[in-house]
Protein backbone atom coordinates (compact mmCIF):
# COMPACT_ATOMS: atom_id res chain seq x y z
CA UNK A 1 0.00 0.00 0.00
CA UNK A 2 3.01 2.27 0.42
CA UNK A 3 3.52 5.09 2.87
CA UNK A 4 0.41 7.05 1.98
CA UNK A 5 -2.62 6.51 4.15
CA UNK A 6 -5.69 5.44 2.18
CA UNK A 7 -7.96 8.43 1.68
CA UNK A 8 -11.38 7.72 3.20
CA UNK A 9 -14.32 8.28 0.90
CA UNK A 10 -17.45 9.98 2.17
CA UNK A 11 -20.84 9.09 0.79
CA UNK A 12 -23.61 6.56 0.90
CA UNK A 13 -23.57 3.06 -0.53
CA UNK A 14 -26.24 2.81 -3.20
CA UNK A 15 -27.42 -0.49 -4.70
CA UNK A 16 -29.77 -0.07 -7.65
CA UNK A 17 -31.75 -2.79 -9.48
CA UNK A 18 -29.11 -5.42 -8.74
CA UNK A 19 -29.70 -9.00 -9.91
CA UNK A 20 -27.51 -12.09 -9.97
CA UNK A 21 -27.88 -15.65 -11.31
CA UNK A 22 -25.63 -18.70 -11.33
CA UNK A 23 -25.51 -21.56 -13.83
CA UNK A 24 -26.36 -24.99 -12.40
CA UNK A 25 -24.61 -28.22 -13.41
CA UNK A 26 -27.37 -28.91 -15.95
CA UNK A 27 -26.87 -25.46 -17.55
CA UNK A 28 -29.95 -23.89 -16.01
CA UNK A 29 -29.90 -20.30 -14.74
CA UNK A 30 -30.56 -20.12 -10.99
CA UNK A 31 -31.70 -16.66 -9.92
CA UNK A 32 -30.15 -15.75 -6.55
CA UNK A 33 -30.80 -12.00 -6.25
CA UNK A 34 -33.56 -10.09 -8.00
CA UNK A 35 -33.91 -6.31 -8.33
CA UNK A 36 -32.18 -5.35 -5.07
CA UNK A 37 -32.48 -1.66 -4.18
CA UNK A 38 -30.83 -0.46 -0.98
CA UNK A 39 -29.00 2.57 0.34
CA UNK A 40 -26.65 2.64 3.35
CA UNK A 41 -25.66 5.98 4.81
CA UNK A 42 -22.08 6.87 5.62
CA UNK A 43 -21.33 5.60 9.15
CA UNK A 44 -24.47 3.45 9.37
CA UNK A 45 -24.62 -0.18 10.57
CA UNK A 46 -27.00 -2.31 8.50
CA UNK A 47 -27.65 -6.02 9.11
CA UNK A 48 -29.06 -8.35 6.44
CA UNK A 49 -31.08 -11.40 7.53
CA UNK A 50 -32.86 -14.10 5.55
CA UNK A 51 -33.15 -17.81 4.86
CA UNK A 52 -30.09 -19.79 3.79
CA UNK A 53 -29.60 -19.53 0.05
CA UNK A 54 -31.39 -16.19 -0.37
CA UNK A 55 -28.24 -14.49 -1.68
CA UNK A 56 -27.13 -12.53 1.42
CA UNK A 57 -23.47 -13.51 1.15
CA UNK A 58 -23.53 -13.13 -2.64
CA UNK A 59 -24.78 -9.56 -2.22
CA UNK A 60 -21.91 -8.83 0.19
CA UNK A 61 -19.36 -10.30 -2.24
CA UNK A 62 -20.73 -8.14 -5.07
CA UNK A 63 -20.34 -5.03 -2.88
CA UNK A 64 -16.80 -6.16 -2.02
CA UNK A 65 -16.01 -6.58 -5.73
CA UNK A 66 -15.45 -10.33 -5.42
CA UNK A 67 -18.46 -11.20 -7.60
CA UNK A 68 -19.99 -9.48 -10.62
CA UNK A 69 -23.68 -8.67 -10.81
CA UNK A 70 -25.69 -9.62 -13.90
CA UNK A 71 -27.61 -6.34 -13.80
CA UNK A 72 -27.73 -3.17 -11.73
CA UNK A 73 -25.05 -1.06 -10.08
CA UNK A 74 -23.28 -0.58 -6.75
CA UNK A 75 -21.78 2.82 -5.95
CA UNK A 76 -20.23 4.68 -3.03
CA UNK A 77 -20.52 8.44 -3.01
CA UNK A 78 -21.62 8.36 -6.64
CA UNK A 79 -18.63 6.27 -7.81
CA UNK A 80 -19.63 3.02 -9.51
CA UNK A 81 -17.73 0.06 -8.04
CA UNK A 82 -16.12 -2.24 -10.60
CA UNK A 83 -13.92 -4.42 -8.40
CA UNK A 84 -12.23 -4.76 -5.00
CA UNK A 85 -10.73 -1.69 -3.34
CA UNK A 86 -9.09 -0.56 -0.09
CA UNK A 87 -12.23 1.46 0.72
CA UNK A 88 -13.94 -1.86 1.60
CA UNK A 89 -12.68 -4.43 4.09
CA UNK A 90 -14.29 -7.87 4.35
CA UNK A 91 -14.46 -10.32 7.25
CA UNK A 92 -15.61 -13.89 6.63
CA UNK A 93 -17.00 -16.55 8.95
CA UNK A 94 -13.61 -18.27 8.83
CA UNK A 95 -10.72 -15.99 9.79
CA UNK A 96 -8.70 -16.92 6.67
CA UNK A 97 -5.40 -16.00 8.27
CA UNK A 98 -2.34 -17.40 6.51
CA UNK A 99 -0.96 -20.06 8.92
CA UNK A 100 2.70 -19.60 7.92
CA UNK A 101 2.66 -15.89 8.77
CA UNK A 102 2.68 -14.30 12.21
CA UNK A 103 -0.32 -12.27 13.32
CA UNK A 104 1.64 -9.06 12.66
CA UNK A 105 2.48 -10.26 9.14
CA UNK A 106 -1.14 -11.23 8.50
CA UNK A 107 -2.38 -7.80 9.59
CA UNK A 108 0.08 -5.96 7.35
CA UNK A 109 -0.24 -8.32 4.37
CA UNK A 110 -0.23 -6.23 1.21
CA UNK A 111 1.81 -3.38 2.69
CA UNK A 112 4.96 -4.37 0.77
CA UNK A 113 6.05 -0.75 0.20
CA UNK A 114 6.28 0.01 3.91
CA UNK A 115 9.31 -0.16 6.15
CA UNK A 116 9.37 -2.67 9.01
CA UNK A 117 8.82 0.19 11.44
CA UNK A 118 5.74 1.38 9.55
CA UNK A 119 4.30 -2.12 9.46
CA UNK A 120 4.95 -2.53 13.17
CA UNK A 121 3.14 0.72 13.91
CA UNK A 122 0.13 -0.33 11.81
CA UNK A 123 0.03 -3.79 13.36
CA UNK A 124 0.48 -2.42 16.88
CA UNK A 125 -2.37 0.07 16.47
CA UNK A 126 -4.95 -2.39 15.21
CA UNK A 127 -3.93 -5.30 17.43
CA UNK A 128 -4.39 -2.99 20.42
CA UNK A 129 -7.79 -1.99 19.05
CA UNK A 130 -8.94 -5.64 19.06
CA UNK A 131 -7.15 -6.42 22.35
CA UNK A 132 -4.45 -8.64 20.85
CA UNK A 133 -1.42 -6.64 21.92
CA UNK A 134 1.30 -9.08 22.87
CA UNK A 135 0.31 -11.61 20.16
CA UNK A 136 2.00 -9.94 17.16
CA UNK A 137 4.65 -12.68 16.90
CA UNK A 138 2.22 -15.56 17.48
CA UNK A 139 0.95 -17.78 14.67
CA UNK A 140 -2.76 -18.40 13.93
CA UNK A 141 -2.57 -21.97 15.24
CA UNK A 142 -1.62 -20.57 18.65
CA UNK A 143 -4.80 -18.48 18.94
CA UNK A 144 -8.34 -19.43 19.92
CA UNK A 145 -11.22 -19.03 17.48
CA UNK A 146 -12.27 -15.74 18.99
CA UNK A 147 -8.72 -14.39 18.98
CA UNK A 148 -8.30 -15.42 15.34
CA UNK A 149 -11.44 -13.49 14.42
CA UNK A 150 -10.06 -10.47 16.28
CA UNK A 151 -6.92 -10.74 14.17
CA UNK A 152 -9.03 -10.96 11.00
CA UNK A 153 -10.87 -7.79 12.04
CA UNK A 154 -7.53 -6.05 12.67
CA UNK A 155 -6.36 -7.09 9.19
CA UNK A 156 -9.55 -5.73 7.60
CA UNK A 157 -9.23 -2.44 9.49
CA UNK A 158 -5.54 -1.96 8.68
CA UNK A 159 -6.28 -0.50 5.24
CA UNK A 160 -8.48 2.13 6.93
CA UNK A 161 -11.58 1.15 4.92
CA UNK A 162 -14.61 3.37 4.71
CA UNK A 163 -16.81 0.29 4.81
CA UNK A 164 -16.52 -2.97 6.71
CA UNK A 165 -18.37 -5.96 5.23
CA UNK A 166 -19.04 -8.78 7.70
CA UNK A 167 -20.19 -12.18 6.41
CA UNK A 168 -21.41 -14.20 9.43
CA UNK A 169 -18.17 -13.31 11.26
CA UNK A 170 -19.21 -14.80 14.62
CA UNK A 171 -21.24 -17.78 13.41
CA UNK A 172 -18.61 -20.36 14.38
CA UNK A 173 -17.96 -18.95 17.86
CA UNK A 174 -19.42 -20.14 21.16
CA UNK A 175 -22.21 -18.03 22.66
CA UNK A 176 -20.11 -16.17 25.23
CA UNK A 177 -17.30 -15.39 22.78
CA UNK A 178 -19.88 -14.20 20.25
CA UNK A 179 -21.34 -11.72 22.75
CA UNK A 180 -17.85 -10.48 23.58
CA UNK A 181 -17.05 -10.01 19.89
CA UNK A 182 -20.32 -8.15 19.30
CA UNK A 183 -19.36 -5.68 22.03
CA UNK A 184 -15.94 -5.26 20.43
CA UNK A 185 -17.52 -4.46 17.07
CA UNK A 186 -19.58 -1.72 18.73
CA UNK A 187 -16.42 -0.23 20.27
CA UNK A 188 -14.52 -0.44 16.97
CA UNK A 189 -17.38 1.24 15.13
CA UNK A 190 -17.40 4.12 17.61
CA UNK A 191 -13.66 4.63 17.27
CA UNK A 192 -13.29 4.17 13.49
CA UNK A 193 -16.68 5.52 12.41
CA UNK A 194 -16.76 3.02 9.56
CA UNK A 195 -19.90 2.08 7.68
CA UNK A 196 -20.74 -1.56 8.49
CA UNK A 197 -22.82 -4.01 6.49
CA UNK A 198 -23.32 -7.42 8.10
CA UNK A 199 -24.91 -10.68 6.99
CA UNK A 200 -26.21 -12.84 9.82
CA UNK A 201 -28.67 -15.64 10.57
CA UNK A 202 -28.88 -14.43 14.18
CA UNK A 203 -31.83 -12.05 14.52
CA UNK A 204 -30.87 -11.12 18.09
CA UNK A 205 -27.40 -10.19 16.86
CA UNK A 206 -28.94 -8.04 14.12
CA UNK A 207 -31.17 -6.16 16.58
CA UNK A 208 -28.30 -5.72 19.04
CA UNK A 209 -25.85 -4.25 16.52
CA UNK A 210 -27.70 -2.60 13.65
CA UNK A 211 -29.27 0.77 12.99
CA UNK A 212 -31.47 -0.95 10.41
CA UNK A 213 -32.21 -4.61 9.62
CA UNK A 214 -32.89 -5.64 6.02
CA UNK A 215 -35.11 -8.74 5.76
CA UNK A 216 -34.66 -10.77 2.57
CA UNK A 217 -37.16 -13.10 0.91
CA UNK A 218 -36.33 -16.70 0.05
CA UNK A 219 -34.45 -17.29 -3.22
CA UNK A 220 -34.39 -15.33 -5.39
CA UNK A 221 -33.56 -12.83 -2.69
CA UNK A 222 -35.45 -9.56 -2.68
CA UNK A 223 -35.77 -6.87 -0.02
CA UNK A 224 -38.92 -7.83 1.91
CA UNK A 225 -38.76 -5.29 4.74
CA UNK A 226 -36.38 -2.79 6.33
CA UNK A 227 -36.73 -2.37 10.09
CA UNK A 228 -35.24 0.69 11.74
CA UNK A 229 -33.99 -0.16 15.24
CA UNK A 230 -34.72 2.69 17.62
CA UNK A 231 -33.32 1.49 20.93
CA UNK A 232 -31.25 3.39 23.48
CA UNK A 233 -27.57 2.50 23.88
CA UNK A 234 -26.36 0.26 25.37
CA UNK A 235 -29.04 -2.13 24.17
CA UNK A 236 -30.65 -4.48 26.67
CA UNK A 237 -31.28 -7.93 25.17
CA UNK A 238 -33.71 -8.76 27.96
CA UNK A 239 -36.04 -5.78 27.56
CA UNK A 240 -39.57 -5.91 26.14
CA UNK A 241 -38.60 -3.30 23.56
CA UNK A 242 -35.75 -5.51 22.33
CA UNK A 243 -38.14 -8.47 22.12
CA UNK A 244 -40.61 -6.37 20.12
CA UNK A 245 -38.02 -5.76 17.42
CA UNK A 246 -37.08 -9.45 17.34
CA UNK A 247 -40.76 -10.28 16.88
CA UNK A 248 -41.16 -7.69 14.15
CA UNK A 249 -38.39 -9.42 12.17
CA UNK A 250 -39.28 -13.02 13.08
CA UNK A 251 -42.83 -12.80 11.73
CA UNK A 252 -41.38 -12.66 8.24
CA UNK A 253 -40.13 -16.23 8.67
CA UNK A 254 -43.33 -17.80 10.03
CA UNK A 255 -46.38 -18.94 8.06
CA UNK A 256 -49.83 -17.96 9.27
CA UNK A 257 -50.64 -21.51 10.36
CA UNK A 258 -47.56 -21.77 12.58
CA UNK A 259 -47.48 -20.91 16.26
CA UNK A 260 -47.82 -17.17 16.77
CA UNK A 261 -44.96 -15.24 18.32
CA UNK A 262 -46.01 -13.46 21.55
CA UNK A 263 -47.04 -9.85 21.12
CA UNK A 264 -45.13 -7.02 22.77
CA UNK A 265 -45.75 -3.32 22.91
CA UNK A 266 -43.14 -0.61 22.55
Amino acid sequence: MGKEKVKRMAGELLIEHLSKSFMTADKQALSVLEDINLSVENGEFVAIVGHSGCGKSTLLKIIAGLEDADAGTVSIGGRILTGPGPDRGMIFQEHRLLPWLTIEQNVTLGFEGNTRKENFEISDRYLKLVKLEGFAKAYPAELSGGMSQRAAIARALATDPQMLLLDEPFGALDALTKIEMQKEIIKIRRENRSTMLMVTHDIEEAVYLADRVVVMTSRPGKVKDIVKIELAEPRNRGSADFAWYKQRILVHFFDDDEEKIPEFTI
